[in-house]
């Protein structure tokens, strides 16, 4: 693909979940599925084979789950208009406090909440089965981030997974499922399935 879209798009392999999509018909080169992503409100990333396009999103009429997939899937790597991702293989063992250690040990931060249905889009496209998140329940019942205490909004606190959030010492969050849902966690208790998402910002 030309240098463009390789900038915008990152290849992830070895997809742990199903996930979400939409078909756009007309779109018959990785190049044009691309650019229909670009342009969707709701698109986190795309499988193209063959003559398919498949748009990743999470809630659109007429998306279809597709089984989690060893093809490559393309995600944005622009999340949340200022951030660009960067996902660790994923290794067992993981706890909500190792994850925050390890993006900030390599310069990086912990992926913040998601802001839209698309930012949760593009982190349904994952090699693990939730990602932990820079966010953290305090003791008055508010959210805020975990590196910096700053309070989280209230419009993006929804989709929470079955029997959640259970609250107790488990004030950690996590996004899990291929539809991106809210769970909590001790944050030193480690998980197989947890994996490493960080984001950094470059310089103009």
């Amino acid at each position: 693909m030309p240098a463009g879209v390789v900038a915008l798009f990152g290849l992830v392999t070895n997809l742990f979940l199903p996930f979400s999509t939409l078909q756009e018909g007309g779109a018959l080169s990785p190049v044009a599925c691309a650019a229909r992503c670009s342009q969707h409100d709701l698109c986190g990333g795309f499988y193209f084979n063959s003559s398919l396009c498949l748009l990743v999103v999470i809630s659109a009429p007429g998306t279809k789950t597709q089984a989690a997939s060893t093809s490559p899937v393309f995600r944005l790597n622009s999340y949340r208009d200022r951030y660009l991702l960067h996902e660790y293989p994923h290794q067992e063992g993981v706890s909500p406090t190792v994850a925050l250690n390890t993006c900030q040990n390599n310069g990086m931060e912990l992926v913040p909440y998601p802001a839209s249905l698309k930012d949760r889009a593009i982190l349904s496209i994952r090699q693990s089965a939730a990602i932990f998140l820079d966010m953290i329940r305090t003791s008055n019942g508010s959210y805020v981030t975990r590196s910096s205490g700053v309070l989280v909004p209230d419009t993006v606190i929804y989709g929470w997974g079955n029997n959640e959030p259970t609250y107790g010492n488990q004030m950690c969050i996590s996004l899990g499922a291929s539809t991106s849902l809210f769970y909590d966690h001790p944050c030193n208790t480690a998980y197989t399935w947890g994996g490493v998402m960080c984001v950094y910002t470059v310089l103009p």
